[in-house]
């Protein structure tokens, strides 16, 4: 090819294809891929397949004339990003993002230079920051005392969900979302996702699902006590049971003579932490003993069923009481607990609920339990909270102030000089709220440097004219930051506005691990990353993009530099094949239109792999050793150019003498 990439690129921003339009009328078509986390030396892992099939159906969609937003842009903020810089020059404003910039160049990823998102950019921090105010001062981000794991030097926390066995459960204070009041519509937002079941159930798996029973215990007078049991493999051991007085009418409950008591313990003058005996006991129908009922305002549930083996806290409250204590676990194993003895805990769980299912004396329901998602990092070199404290804790919003940023010297300041009460809270906006709200902010980049509050009436009709996202490609393990949490968003717009906005996916595509000729997923630990600048050199673009959109993204495959020169090789066949000349007639008209059929069909499926084999099939069958009409050969071009947007605008160029670039010309009619 006669042109490098450097040739194309400046001519494609030159002509503004990849331009996202202030146009209200145009048809609009939004596709996502999530931002690689900057390093060093930019792709090492090959993990760009995502962007190249994003890149593919983008392409497609502005030659049929929409007007496309692919947000494109560098995940740069974070210690690890920070390191990274280090590496590369001392100074955080020089980044490293360029690395990335310039290889997804060559790979012939289309960026829109006005929108492209380095998440350190002070209108990003500032549409970040705004946003986190904002749904703090809606009730639905806290800051108060969570449950994190930790790692051994207790230098970063986790959220639970991404909890590994090498950390450990810490308590802390920290901001956090609540989504305990929108959890019930999240779920049925996850079930209405275009993707498989198996898909499905690991991000409803996000939510920490547990089967529970739901049954009622008979109660010495008489009453019947129903009660949801989240643990019912422990029902065996149960000491005893605090009803919360807000439940229903206590008189249920409780005998007539320890009203009195009870009175005195719901007074401002109690002093008892625990509760006070109701006179009844509910009768556990494993056992047939019966279990002491307390009115007590102890636990925010309803009904808390207490053992001392489950809770270390109810092995001493039991002691202080002289209640019994029944121990219903031994190294793991259940004993004093029925038909279960001898059972781990997980089997004996199943075991029991089947058992009571099949006695018909209750019903089992699955219940999410988590509703709590951690958005605070110890990182100092996030996106920094925008946030300060008083030594009481009174929070103080800096909302007027945004962005909250680091200076040259990497100390927080303002955008300009304050004088606000307080300290600044320790750490910063954490990775699952920086990263999980760029596909909601990218649909409010409609002007650059905006910053658009997403409650705001302007959000609202951009969201409508952007959503559903036609496609999105992401890595496997971003489903949390990238799907789970910007669907917790929309909801939270969604029941803040009382509006009904369009579904957040139209169709979702995950990618998985690209592995080395022994099988080795290509990982830093495993010493096997990849040189891309050098063999983006070797071998052009184009045969990086035949080669990783003509293998299924949702399939891990061998990273083979043989079969890539293969390719390259290939490529350079079809350009020969356009310099042969053309021919006035020939007998390839049919095999075209059926050709061009199969291709529009691999679109309409988003069968990205399947139209790129074909595309390379039919060139070896039949254009190989035939010459092509002038007609034919633009055909051809149009459905190679999604995969190989170099080579079909060179030869666009070069054979046809076009003075326009081959999006323009439009697809296929």
């Amino acid at each position: 090819m006669k042109h490098d990439y450097q040739y194309w690129t400046e001519k494609w921003n030159k002509g503004k294809i990849f331009r996202v339009e202030n146009d209200r009328i145009k048809k609009k078509s939004y596709i996502f891929s999530a931002f690689p986390k900057t390093n060093l030396y930019g792709f090492q892992d090959a993990g760009f397949r995502s962007l190249l099939a994003c890149d593919f159906y983008a392409r497609y969609e502005r030659m049929k004339g929409f007007n496309v937003l692919f947000p494109t842009g560098f995940d740069s903020l974070g210690l690890s990003a920070f390191i990274e810089n280090k590496k590369h020059n001392t100074a955080m404003q020089q980044d490293i993002a360029g690395i990335f910039d310039e290889q997804m160049k060559m790979l012939g990823i289309g960026m829109d230079e006005q929108k492209k998102i380095d998440l350190k950019q002070s209108d990003y921090l500032t549409s970040l920051q705004l946003s986190f105010v904002e749904l703090y001062e809606r009730g639905y981000i806290h800051y108060d005392w969570i449950d994190v794991y930790q790692d051994s030097s207790k230098k970063k926390i986790f959220d639970s969900y991404f909890y590994k066995e090498q950390l450990v459960p810490n308590k802390v204070k920290a901001f956090y979302l609540d989504i305990s009041s929108i959890k019930n519509e999240v779920i049925n937002k996850i079930n209405d996702l275009p993707c498989s079941l198996e898909q499905k159930k690991e991000v409803l798996e996000m939510l920490s699902p547990k089967e529970i029973l739901q049954m009622n215990f008979a109660v010495t007078n008489g009453a019947k006590l129903s009660v949801e049991l989240t643990e019912p493999q422990y029902l065996g051991g149960l000491s005893f049971i605090l009803i919360h007085p807000d439940y229903i009418d206590i008189s249920l409950y409780t005998l007539y003579e320890e009203y009195q008591a009870i009175e005195l313990y719901l007074s401002d003058d109690n002093a008892n932490d625990f509760g006070v005996f109701s006179g009844t006991y509910a009768i556990n129908p494993l056992t047939g003993k019966k279990i002491p009922i307390f009115i007590s305002v102890k636990y925010d549930q309803p009904v808390y069923l207490a053992n001392p083996f489950l809770n270390p806290l109810d092995r001493i409250t039991a002691k202080e009481e002289g209640l019994p204590i029944v121990d219903v676990v031994q190294n793991g194993v259940f004993i004093e607990s029925d038909f279960l003895n001898g059972m781990k805990e997980t089997e004996g769980r199943l075991a029991i609920i089947q058992s009571f299912i099949e006695a018909d004396m209750c019903q089992c329901k699955k219940i999410y339990t988590k509703d709590k998602i951690l958005l605070s990092s110890l990182d100092s070199l996030g996106a920094l909270i925008p946030f300060l404290k008083d030594n009481e804790d009174h929070i103080y919003s800096l909302k007027r102030y945004l962005p909250f940023v680091f200076s040259a010297k990497l100390r927080p300041i303002l955008d300009e000089d304050i004088d606000v009460p307080g300290n600044i809270i320790p750490g910063s906006i954490n990775h699952i709220f920086s990263t999980g709200m760029i596909p909601i902010l990218s649909m409010l980049y409609d002007d650059i440097g905006a910053v658009v509050s997403i409650f705001s009436k302007e959000a609202l009709l951009l969201f409508k004219s952007w959503l559903p996202m036609k496609f999105m490609a992401i890595h496997k393990e971003e489903q949390f930051e990238s799907i789970f949490f910007p669907l917790c968003i929309l909801t939270i717009i969604e029941k803040e506005k009382g509006v009904q906005l369009p579904p957040l996916f139209n169709q979702v595509m995950l990618d998985t691990f690209v592995c080395d000729e022994s099988g080795k997923p290509l990982l830093r630990s495993n010493r096997n990353l990849l040189d891309i600048s050098k063999s983006l050199e070797h071998n052009h673009g184009d045969a990086f993009r035949l080669y990783f959109l003509s293998k299924p993204i949702e399939q891990s495959f061998l990273y083979s530099n043989l079969e890539l020169e293969s390719l390259h090789n290939l490529i350079k066949a079809i350009e020969d094949s356009y310099h042969r000349g053309f021919v006035e007639k020939n007998q390839l008209d049919s095999v075209f239109s059926e050709f061009i059929k199969e291709e529009e069909q691999y679109l309409q499926d988003l069968n990205i792999s399947s139209y790129t084999i074909n595309l390379i099939s039919f060139f070896k069958a039949h254009l190989y050793k035939n010459q092509m009409t002038v007609k034919q050969g633009k055909l051809f071009l149009k459905l190679l150019y999604l995969v190989c947007p170099f080579l079909s605008d060179d030869l666009y160029e070069s054979v046809y003498k076009s003075k326009y670039l081959l999006n323009d010309d439009g697809w296929i009619n």
